[in-house]
């Protein structure tokens, strides 16, 4: 049992990443203006290591300043002493690898270098990974309602300390609901470990796929896949794979899954695609975890197959087998269907022809397209494209200096065009529009109670069966009952609807919901009085029945006349961008709900011009 200043010291270094530190660089004046008593404390009782047990060079090395390195690579004679950092650690680890003259030991320089380093560093301190890991896990068991695949599983729970000291400050508020756990997961302390191991891993292959370290990315996949394959037979699984798909995703098998799936972009990136094929049929011959995922795994199969290994036959049944799978949704059906329409349209695969009878036809409606003219900014880097703008709707020809030019997006450019064209409102959300509005008109299902294992801590911002088919499937009746009910709303009763929410709930952590969306209450009551009733109903359905994949692709803009009832969405896309299937679909069915919809390409133009056309 620590005092408060060991707690709370014990805390912040938990908090932060599971490196060597100095102490000199340690400032904690809340705690103590002398940390060292504490850090003594923590030390004897295991929580922390100190200098004495650093005995990884490479670890070593990292501690210090760029400075230090300079000087340590003056003393050693380095081939390059005003390097950077990296090159500096990489040419230390190099020289340590080195016989000595002197020394038949193997050893000799390299324990040179590293009691020069720490003679450099001075004190410094580690969280010991023992009991660390048990706060981890502790962390992990409690959160398990944070998305797995939010950085948050590698990260040993350090976010959720800071979401329960938020909540304890009064800064962050989660919405009412009732916790209602009523199912084991994790059958023992093994079975728990074995998942946060996966997690953690899977979390490693992740930031080395970011970083671009593809060989260690696949070094590490291929460790995972070694131990998912001895771990197949165990007995726990049996059990895990008789519980609801919203609580399989915390099960091991769901985080190995997770891991294979990474090892195709891995293997597709060190171009074996052979292997990415092997591993995306395996991938596919099961149907237990990341079935959310099977349409991205037909596609790239189908890719794959046609692309890299010509084997267009196997690619067509790839596409029917994938068309056939009811868990293929929305874009990544499309997308497989108009690869079959490119391929039997091919000259150079005619004898295939005959393979493509009695597939489903799927069309999707086009949208009316239109083009305007901006000025580009010469850019810096592969950013998105950046516009100039005048900053004024001054008159033709007015010579005022005062016009300022103002730097704009795509999405800006073109709600400029909307309002010169009488469209008062607008809005750039993309998805998060129709998403917030269905957050809030939604709101009591969503937080409803009677639902098992949904709500398992009082620190969630949605329920766990959101993103699955059992949501719709655990609230079907009352989620009829609400359609129907917007459904025949009038202006006046949906404007009421979003404030009696709104003045009850705004400002509290809801997935959905970004309370910053519209500039006020009144603008989003003008919006969802323009959409009515019955328009929102058909776009809120599509979400309820299958929130993971309609929740991409929806219009960047809303805009709307707020005195004429008349609103438009519209789609941007600047120079060089092309509609993402997901896109396509949902102009699609918004058409078909009753939207006018737009696809408004931005044109670059050179010269003088920074007026819109």
């Amino acid at each position: 049992q620590f005092a408060v200043g060991g707690q709370k010291l014990y805390v912040r270094l938990f908090q932060r990443k599971l490196n060597w530190l100095k102490v000199n660089k340690l400032e904690y004046g809340e705690i103590s203006t002398d940390l060292s008593p504490i850090i003594e404390e923590l030390a004897e009782a295991r929580f922390l290591q100190t200098e004495s047990e650093l005995e990884d060079l490479c670890e070593g090395l990292d501690l210090l300043s760029v400075p230090e390195l300079k000087a340590l690579a003056k003393i050693f004679h380095l081939p390059n002493p005003n390097g950077q950092k990296q090159q500096l650690v990489d040419d230390f680890l190099r020289l340590a690898k080195q016989r000595s003259v002197f020394s038949r030991n193997q050893t000799g320089i390299r324990t040179v270098i590293l009691k020069r380093v720490k003679e450099l560093a001075g004190k410094c301190v580690r969280v010991c990974k023992g009991p660390r890991a048990v706060f981890s896990r502790v962390l992990l068991l409690f959160s398990l309602s944070e998305s797995v695949e939010d950085d948050e599983a590698g990260s040993a729970g350090q976010g959720q300390l800071f979401t329960v000291l938020m909540v304890n400050m009064g800064r962050m508020v989660f919405p009412s609901y009732t916790v209602n756990r009523r199912t084991q997961v994790f059958q023992d302390r093994e079975d728990l470990i074995r998942y946060a191991t996966a997690a953690y891993l899977s979390n490693d292959i992740a930031t080395a796929m970011v970083n671009g370290n593809w060989e260690e990315a696949n070094h590490l996949y291929m460790c995972a896949k070694e131990t998912w394959n001895e771990m197949k037979n165990h007995p726990s699984l049996s059990y895990h794979k008789a519980l609801p798909e919203y609580l399989r995703r915390f099960t091991v098998g769901w985080v190995y899954t997770r891991i294979l799936s990474q090892g195709v972009e891995i293997l597709q990136r060190l171009h074996m695609y052979e292997e990415a094929v092997q591993e995306l049929q395996t991938l596919l011959a099961q149907d237990v975890y990341c079935t959310d995922s099977r349409g991205r795994w037909w596609d790239r199969l189908a890719l794959n197959l046609h692309q890299h290994l010509k084997n267009t036959k196997k690619a067509i049944d790839c596409i029917r087998n994938g068309l056939a799978d009811p868990f293929v949704r929305t874009g990544h059906r499309l997308s497989l269907y108009q690869r079959a329409t490119r391929i039997r349209d091919s000259p150079s695969c005619k004898q295939f022809r005959g393979l493509f009878q009695n597939l489903p036809v799927l069309t999707v409606e086009d949208a009316t397209h239109v083009t305007i003219k901006g000025k580009m900014c010469p850019q810096m880097g592969m950013g998105k494209s950046v516009f100039l703008m005048e900053d004024t709707g001054d008159e033709e020809g007015d010579e005022d200096l005062s016009v300022s030019t103002v730097m704009c997006s795509v999405e800006e450019l073109a709600l400029t065009h909307y309002r010169q064209n009488g469209f008062d409102q607008g809005i750039h959300g993309e998805g998060s529009t129709f998403i917030t509005l269905y957050g809030i008109l939604m709101w009591d299902t969503i937080f409803m109670d009677g639902i098992p294992d949904v709500f398992r801590n009082s620190y969630q911002t949605f329920p766990l069966d959101l993103y699955t088919d059992s949501f719709y499937e655990n609230r079907r009746d009352v989620i009829e009952t609400r359609l129907q009910q917007l459904h025949t709303a009038s202006s006046e009763t949906l404007a009421k609807w979003v404030a009696d929410i709104w003045t009850a709930q705004e400002g509290k952590a809801a997935a959905l919901v970004s309370w910053g969306r519209f500039t006020s209450l009144q603008q989003a009551q003008s919006l969802v009085s323009c959409l009515g009733g019955m328009f929102l109903s058909g776009v809120f359905r599509r979400l309820s029945e299958d929130l993971r994949h309609c929740r991409g692709g929806l219009p960047d803009l809303v805009v709307w006349r707020a005195h004429t009832n008349d609103f438009k969405l519209v789609e941007v896309k600047g120079p060089n961008d092309r509609l993402s299937h997901k896109q396509m679909v949902w102009l699609s069915e918004l058409k078909q709900l009753g939207a006018t919809v737009e696809v408004c390409h931005v044109q670059a133009v050179g010269g003088k011009s920074k007026r819109l056309s």
